[in-house]
């Protein structure tokens, strides 16, 4: 390649796509010699002829082209004219076709042939498509170590096949060329021999192998009189048997807006709307530009209606901007349909490189940019910043980009978005993270949104925004504080915030006055909300101090002695015995509290931490405290308030389900083999995603459960949040709360459950919910007698949520396998004069009766707006349908099934109706019933794989991130063993949504909730996950861990996934070691022992990314001295005194000084070997006295 042609190479803008080879300029082509452009032209000709003929493989051409090689390379100083001459003669048996056909595609490679005569054409230059694409090429300049080593490197000869199976071009299939061994053999095939006798239209594997490949059909449209297909002149008649594939393209018109004009053009960008390009979408050659307006009108039609509806999409929005550059929602929606039309030209499963993803990351940041400045909607403006910013992250270099965070934040000082966006890529710097500047900075935005929210409430504006903020910040704030291990000082400022806001005076409105009186009841160290005997803040100030006195003081429980020689297990062990002492404030004279100075909080210590409520905003205000107070607690949130914490990686609840897969992966033991046997779905679903209701409040073990018991791993005291949830539902009249405190109750309590039920039953004698929790709860204790006579207590009184207690009793009766006897009674809240014998008959008319009931009821109460009523009689007149129709096969149906499918057509009629309505959380859990009803037809009875599926597609379609549906499909697909696994194919879909809502653009996004993330991780650890026999993988369950962690909104700042995916890796680590202990031939050990080293790298890999990502986590980084002792075996000691050196540069709380621990446990360890050598010398010292004597 000449020094010319490198200075005209265009430098690309990435480094996935080859570069494109710049056409030579007209004006230097004419100023050659002709004898120079002659030679040039056939030396063109000779190189087509190579090419074409290298491409049908044939060996003898490879070895002649290898000759020829050399052969120039020895006469390269000597007559260069008399090669030419005599390549000229070796062409001459070429056919004139070949020459035509060379020369046809000689023009239309050439960029410049419009505008060039023909005796002015350039020399060949291969197309970009072509150079980047093919598997041949011609080096020009050749190598000159081929005349030293006599031949090319092998490692740059690419593989290969014979093209055309030996047949011989132009004649019929059965005329062909073989080799045996090195010789050349001609042979005529017979009939059905190989595959060229027929076209290859007709091979049904090599056609289904093209269209797997995205091939496409092409249909060839003869020219008109005087044109060829690609519109050629009168002029090239002599080309008219030539047929070219690849279509004309379009020169490439100047645009600041890509349109639809510019599909044709040269060559693709990787930074095109139009998603990654693929090559046959392109080709090599351009048009002469001669094509009828007619042809071109056909090109266009059939390119758009090719394109997908996000290319369509793509391409509207585009013209949109061009015309109305400040339209913000169509810079929003085009911005979100990158990441789909990126996915659509990726293959299913395909793992998206780091060069594609920064790529794309480019594109969206250019859009980005080009949007802002014409941004006039603040709301608007702020979500193009943030998104600016959040593709920067993947961008620019870390410096930059704290620079660009806060120059954008101080340019933005009221966005609440921009906050939160900055505050989190603050905590995942693990260079620049410190515990200390991170407080300061969320306590100053909540000081200013205190002052923002009093003065809006002073001049009565619209303050809901403004408590949720405040609201949400007061919750990160003290999960930071909880996981960076400062427990006490985060119980402490939720016990005076809920003091402060349910337990405020009545005379209590000045907040400087308020916080002087608070201060007395605080330093006072009386029992506060959620300790015994607390009667609360305003009974302190009624009384004027005059209350019980403090509690008695704590006595320490001694630490016990960590059995082991290792200082960094002993440490860890102490560490955490003083952590689990440390869940309460202290008082000043409990025992331990000079040693560690964090236990006692004053009330300076919270001062500047809680939250103070105008009295006009106290209402709104403390139904959002409540569900905070519970994500603070890691639980799930009511129905008190729609915010939830399930999107938010730092606050999201722990999740059952995920630690129990965990805790059933490490419990088996691989050496016993386990059959694959179909298992019951995991009912534990706290931290899901799903709709709450009654039943799953107090389900028991037969279906999921929306709490779980109280996990080992929570840093919060339990009686402290039973007894806070007791203040609140008895003493400040939260009755919304009462069933919620009841199911905590029950699930972790369950021999003071009755205590508490008739407690909540005394104070809310009217609420039927209660009474139907009460019941619920005795039948889960087995308790079946007492559960009748709570409902029967209970319906004879009239009420709106009457038809919930009977709905539960029907479901008692179908639980007890009595589907008869369930009939009767869901008839008998239609009429009271039936007489409920199990084997009484029903008449017709009975049933019509009912159904008309059931259907008048819900359209009436869901046209008045009684919404839970509705919910009711929907669900009431399902299980009517389900046990009163009966379907063609009764016979043989066993009675305790019914009829599923008119079941599941009323509550599909009414769901329709309210989603058309908006009324999504009653449709989710109208559905979350029928898929109660569904399970238990199937562990009732035969039942349809196919129908159980079609039904959960259809729900899953409606709400795929439910975590009900999902594990209900995995537990019909559990038993069927499939290449392509459906779950796995609904979870990977559901993952890949858009970043972008392009239905609604003022959001910024709809994240994907954590809970999916989660169930992707449990069903690959429920199937095995490549240690125990199942479906999965160790390498299908990494990759859930991955694509859970490469979510920036989601797994990558969840502690959670980390500790999880670190504990996968441990097992992954004993399983590697066991196989290489058992291992006992020679090639076999060598190959565990890899397996060995290969699960240390990557345990420790991920350790140290978990603790860069999540540095403010305290427990993450003691997950290095787990009491598995697997990373304290392979990490050395410099390392683990760096991850202890590094949670205490950070500011993270230890309990126990490691180099204090690790002197005394040394000077203690020698004490302990010298007394062992003292007692030695004194036995032999006895010995010997023994000896003279």
């Amino acid at each position: 390649m000449s020094s010319d042609e490198v200075k005209r190479r265009a430098v690309p803008k990435f480094t996935s796509f080859a570069p494109a080879t710049a056409a030579p300029e007209a004006k230097d082509f004419e100023k050659r010699p002709s004898a120079d452009r002659g030679a040039s032209r056939d030396h063109e000709k000779k190189d087509h002829h190579e090419r074409r003929h290298r491409h049908r493989g044939h060996d003898r051409d490879r070895h002649r082209d290898s000759g020829r090689e050399r052969e120039r390379e020895r006469d390269r100083g000597g007559d260069q004219e008399r090669e030419r001459d005599r390549d000229r003669h070796h062409d001459r048996h070429r056919s004139q076709h070949d020459d035509r056909d060379g020369h046809h595609r000689r023009r239309s490679a050439s960029p410049v042939s419009h505008s060039l005569k023909e005796t002015h054409r350039p020399r060949h230059e291969p197309s970009r498509t072509a150079q980047g694409n093919d598997v041949f090429y011609f080096d020009t300049k050749e190598d000159p170590l081929i005349l030293r080593y006599g031949g090319v490197e092998r490692s740059k000869i690419p593989p290969y096949r014979r093209y055309g199976a030996g047949k011989l071009i132009g004649s019929p299939g059965y005329l062909a060329f073989y080799f045996e061994g090195q010789k050349e053999v001609f042979t005529i095939r017979g009939p059905g021999q190989g595959k060229g006798n027929g076209s290859v239209f007709r091979d049904k594997t090599l056609m289904s192998w093209a269209r797997a490949r995205g091939a496409k059909a092409k249909h060839i449209k003869p020219g008109a009189s005087g044109g060829g297909e690609n519109g050629s002149s009168v002029g090239e008649e002599e080309d008219g048997d030539f047929i070219s594939l690849e279509p004309p393209r379009k020169r490439r018109r100047a645009s600041s807006f890509p349109g639809p004009d510019d599909e044709d053009d040269k060559m693709p960008d990787y930074r095109s709307i139009h998603g990654k390009a693929k090559p046959e979408d392109f080709d090599g050659s351009d048009g002469d530009g001669t094509s009828s307006d007619t042809e071109n009108e056909d090109k266009v039609g059939s390119q758009l209606a090719d394109m997908s509806v996000a290319k369509k999409r793509s391409l509207e929005l585009h013209r949109q901007i061009k015309q109305s550059p400040g339209d913000t929602k169509a810079w929003l929606e085009l911005i979100g349909l990158q990441d789909t039309l990126f996915a659509e030209q990726q293959l299913e499963g395909h793992t998206i490189m780091r060069d594609q993803a920064k790529a794309l990351a480019e594109l969206k940041l250019s859009l980005y940019k080009e949007a802002i400045p014409h941004a006039t909607d603040p709301s608007l403006k702020e979500i193009l910043l943030n998104g600016m910013m959040r593709e920067g992250e993947k961008v620019w270099e870390p410096k930059r980009l704290a620079k660009c965070w806060e120059d954008t934040t101080k340019a933005n000082p009221d966005s609440f978005l921009l906050w939160v966006s900055r505050l989190n890529f603050e905590l995942s710097q693990v260079a620049t993270f410190s515990y200390d500047e991170s407080k300061s900075y969320m306590v100053a935005k909540l000081q200013s949104l205190s002052q923002a929210l009093a003065t809006a409430a002073s001049s009565r504006e619209n303050t809901a925004l403004l408590c949720s903020q405040l609201i949400y910040v007061f919750v990160r704030l003290t999960s930071y504080l909880r996981d960076s291990g400062y427990v006490e000082l985060a119980v402490a400022a939720w016990q005076a915030t809920l003091e402060l806001t349910f337990c405020r005076p009545s005379k209590a409105s000045d907040f400087h006055s308020v916080m002087e009186d608070f201060s007395d009841f605080w330093e006072s160290e009386v029992p506060r909300i959620g300790e015994d005997n607390a009667k609360g803040w305003r009974h302190f100030v009624e009384n004027m101090g005059d209350m019980a006195d403090p509690p008695e003081p704590i006595s320490e429980k001694p630490s016990g002695t960590p059995q082991t020689r290792d200082p960094f297990k002993a440490w860890a062990s102490l560490e955490r015995q003083q952590a689990a002492k440390a869940t309460m404030p202290a008082r000043t004279l409990d025992e331990g509290t000079d040693d560690d100075p964090f236990r006692v909080v004053m009330f300076s210590d919270i001062k500047d931490l809680v939250l103070w409520f105008p009295t006009q905003v106290l209402s709104q205000a403390q139904p959002q405290l409540v569900d905070a107070f519970l994500t603070f607690c890691r639980l799930p949130t009511t129905s008190l308030a729609t915010a939830s914490a399930l999107n938010d990686p730092f606050i999201a609840p722990r999740g059952q389900a995920f630690e129990c897969a965990l805790n059933q992966l490490g419990r088996q033991d691989a050496s016993v083999p386990v059959e694959i046997e179909r298992k019951p779905p995991l009912f534990g679903q706290q931290g899901g995603s799903l709709a709450l209701s009654h039943e799953l409040l107090f389900s028991g073990k037969g279906w999921f459960q929306y709490l779980g018991k109280w996990s080992e791993h929570n840093e919060i005291s339990l009686p402290w949040v039973l007894e806070t949830l007791r203040y609140l539902v008895l003493s400040c009249d939260i009755e919304q709360l009462a069933e919620y405190y009841l199911a905590m109750a029950w699930l972790n309590e369950p021999s003071g459950a009755k205590k508490v039920a008739k407690g909540l039953l005394k104070r809310y004698s009217t609420n039927m919910r209660l009474y139907n929790a009460y019941a619920m709860v005795e039948f889960a204790n087995g308790n079946v007698d007492m559960a009748e006579k709570v409902l029967l207590s209970a319906t004879s009184q009239s009420s709106p949520d009457s038809q919930l207690l009977w709905n539960t009793w029907v479901w008692m009766h179908l639980n007890g396998g009595q589907t008869h006897l369930a009939l009767l009674r869901l008839l008998y809240s239609v009429d009271a004069t039936i007489d409920v014998k199990d084997g009484a008959s029903v008449s017709p008319a009975l049933l019509l009766k009912g159904r008309a009931h059931f259907s008048t009821k819900r359209d009436y109460s869901l046209s008045s707006h009684q919404l839970e009523p509705a919910l009711q009689y929907a669900e009431g007149f399902a299980l009517l349908e389900y046990l009163s129709t009966t379907q063609n096969d009764s016979s043989t149906k066993p009675s305790s099934q019914g009829n599923i499918t008119s079941a599941l057509a009323n509550i599909q009629s009414f769901a329709t109706e309210l989603s058309s309505l908006g009324h999504q959380t009653l449709h989710e859990r109208l559905l979350q019933t029928a898929t109660r009803l569904l399970y238990h037809h199937a562990i009732h009875g035969p039942y349809k794989p196919s129908t159980l599926r079609q039904y959960l597609h259809d729900f899953i379609r409606a709400f795929p991130h439910n975590t009900i549906f999902l594990s209900l499909l995995a537990w019909v697909e559990q038993s069927t063993l499939r290449i392509n696994d459906p779950v796995r194919s609904i979870v990977r879909e559901s993952l890949s949504q858009t970043n972008s809502s392009t239905t609604n653009p003022h959001k910024e996004g709809q994240t994907v909730p954590i809970s999916t993330h989660r169930f992707a991780i449990e069903y690959e650890l429920l199937s095995g996950g490549g240690l125990r026999p199942g479906t999965a993988t160790i390498h299908s369950t990494k990759s859930a861990f991955e694509a859970a962690l490469a979510s920036s909104d989601a797994g990558k700042s969840n502690v959670d996934i980390w500790i999880g995916y670190i504990r996968f890796l441990i097992q992954v680590y004993l399983q590697a070691v066991s196989l290489s202990s058992e291992s006992s031939a020679k090639s076999s050990r060598k190959k565990t022992d890899a397996h060995v080293t290969n699960a240390t790298k990557a345990l420790k890999d991920v350790f140290y990314r978990a603790v860069a990502a999540c540095p403010w986590s305290k427990w993450l980084n003691v997950e290095a001295f787990s009491a598995e002792g697997v990373l304290l075996r392979e990490l050395s000691s410099g390392e683990l005194r760096a991850v202890v050196g590094t949670m205490v540069a950070k500011g993270l709380r230890v309990h126990v000084d490691f180099e204090g621990f690790d002197r005394k446990w040394n000077e203690q360890k020698e004490k302990e070997e010298n007394e062992i050598v003292r007692r030695r010398d004194t036995e032999r010292e006895k010995t010997r006295e023994r000896e003279r004597r």
